[in-house]
């Protein structure tokens, strides 16, 4: 198994402990958050997300409760808008990584935070998610591929995640929205 410039960089971030680690009631220094990100912009969306939606603190409450880590990084380039990867399991611990575009909102950037969130949960029930060919086993049993957004590879997506992209979005704007959603767009892969 080859592993991509990435995979490498992130697993010294993992064995080196310098992320920016978040958690639902941690403080953000916290090297133990199961959380964690890359910049400083999504870490101020976590923490909007954190203090105006439940279903946003539920999902960051279950996953500290977990066997589960995920790094969330920004990618301008990502596409669809939010993708993630499962990246290992070692001693225990899965680590999952998030990639997520720059959305037009404050509120829609943090319900598609939300709607990945809800895939780190999934796996997070799913014990047997143990690397990517699990995750792809798993997202069979559990969720769909989305042909709308397979560029690369297959993509899955889950009822349960736009559901949850679509409550938080509801809780942030404190209205119900209509049309089309970019929370489409985005997919678990393997």
């Amino acid at each position: 198994m080859t592993f991509s410039p990435i995979a490498v960089g992130l697993l010294t971030v993992f064995a080196l402990g310098s992320a920016a680690p978040l958690a639902a009631e941690s403080p953000p220094d916290d090297a133990h958050a199961h959380v964690r990100m890359t910049d400083q912009r999504l870490h101020r969306l976590v923490h909007e997300g954190l203090r105006d939606s439940d279903t946003f603190r539920g999902l960051v409450a279950r996953l500290e409760q977990s066997d589960v880590v995920v790094y969330f990084e920004c990618d301008s380039a990502a596409s669809p808008a939010g993708r993630l990867t499962f990246v290992s399991a070692v001693a225990g611990v899965r680590y999952l990584h998030v990639r997520v575009s720059r959305l037009g909102s404050r509120e829609q950037q943090i319900a598609l935070i939300a709607h990945e969130l809800r895939h780190a949960v999934e796996i997070a029930d799913a014990p047997d998610v143990v690397d990517v060919a699990s995750l792809g086993a798993a997202y069979e049993r559990i969720g769909y591929v989305n042909h709308r957004v397979a560029t690369r590879g297959v993509a899955f997506d889950s009822e349960a995640a736009v559901r949850t992209g679509h409550q938080v979005l509801r809780e942030l704007s404190g209205r119900q929205r209509s049309g089309p959603s970019l929370l489409a767009t985005v997919k678990a892969t393997r």
